[in-house]
This record gives structure tokens, C-alpha cells and sequence, in this order.
């Protein structure tokens, strides 16, 4: 069973301690973003990438220790069935709107991990190609970044945005098979297992 994400309000918290201005979701989508590509992190660097997108100079032992959760969860997730995969959003009884807006900062995070990512294995193993379904999603990612909310509330613009996460984690999964079906990294991950 893969492991689950830590709780988006304990990884808020301590964003708002170290002064970061960039929310939960946009960190998780970063990192999820280069975990597509078959692309580990050691723990040093991944110290920077995080201090650099947060911008922190340093982060206290046990404050490191959660977000370290984040990326280890999300690695395991992608290793597991196909529907083990889950963003880190703000709960239910947050604002519609704010969920939206961690939903586009998700996928701004994403594009960003997997520009890195890519440019990374582009140098290891050359230029790479891949299929019009992952542009397509990717484009839908970048769409979705930039999106708003329309005015309409109640059940069904909930309904809509359970879809467009659920569209949002199946997608996720989908690059990480196609990418990841190519990659001759080293470490690269496994292929999530399929549901019987």
C-alpha cells in the first residue's frame, strides 16, 4: 500500500514559518513533475530545489522531515496501482475558489519539474519524443494553470473540480508510464502495477 501524503494543513503551516509564498500544492506538483520522468532526487539536491522554489536559506531538522514526506510519498504513489496517485490540495471545507487556485498552482508546479526533468535526460540520453497524448496533457496543465473560476458554486461546480482532479491524477500517471516506458535513467522507477 502506498504510503499517503502528509496533511496539506501541517505542510501549510510550515510554509507560512518559513516564509514561503508559494503554496503546498505548486511544491508537490513540482516534485511529482520531475518523479514522472523516472527522475530520482537525491536528498542534498532536493534540499536545494526546495530552498530555491521556496526561497529559504534553511530549513529546521524537523520542518525537513515533512517535506521530505511529501516527496517520498508522491514516489511511492507513483510506484503503486494506478489510482494511488492523490494531489496535495487543501480539504473539502476550504473555499471552492482556493482549491481551484491550488489546483493551478499544481499544474504550474508540475510543468516546472518536468522542464527540469526533461532537460536532465535530454543531456543523459538525447533528445527525447513523445506522443501527442503527453503534449496534450500538457497542454491541458499549462490551460489549467492559468484558469479561474467561474462564478457558479454548489454541487455541481464541486462535481467539476472532483473531475478535473481526478483527470489530473490519472494524467499524471499516464505521463509517468509513457516516460518512464522510454527512460534508461538509472533509478528510474517501475511501471505502476495494474489493478486485477
Amino acid at each position: 500500500m502506498a504510503a499517503k501524503l502528509p496533511d496539506h494543513d501541517d505542510i501549510a503551516d510550515i510554509f507560512l514559518r518559513l516564509g514561503a509564498l508559494y503554496p503546498p500544492s505548486e511544491l508537490h506538483g513540482f516534485l511529482l513533475g520531475q518523479l514522472v520522468i523516472g527522475q530520482r532526487i537525491e536528498e542534498k539536491t532536493l534540499r536545494e530545489q526546495v530552498a530555491q522554489l521556496l526561497d529559504c536559506d534553511a530549513f529546521p531538522d524537523d520542518d525537513w522531515a515533512v517535506l521530505m514526506q511529501v516527496y517520498q510519498a508522491a514516489s511511492e504513489q507513483l510506484g503503486a496501482d494506478i489510482h494511488a496517485t492523490s494531489l496535495l490540495l487543501p480539504g473539502d471545507e476550504v473555499d471552492l475558489g482556493q482549491r481551484v487556485a491550488s489546483v493551478g498552482s499544481w499544474c504550474q508546479g508540475f510543468l516546472t519539474g518536468f522542464a527540469m526533468a526533461g532537460k536532465v535526460r535530454e543531456q543523459k540520453e538525447g533528445k527525447q519524443q513523445y506522443s501527442a497524448a503527453v503534449s496534450e496533457i500538457l497542454n491541458d496543465m499549462a490551460s489549467i494553470s492559468q484558469a479561474g473560476l467561474d462564478d457558479e458554486a454548489g454541487a455541481e461546480a464541486e462535481d467539476q473540480f472532483r473531475e478535473l482532479v481526478s483527470y489530473l491524477e490519472m494524467a499524471t500517471v499516464s505521463l509517468f508510464v509513457e516516460c518512464c516506458s522510454q527512460s534508461a535513467l538509472t533509478g528510474a522507477h517501475p511501471a505502476p502495477k495494474q489493478l486485477h
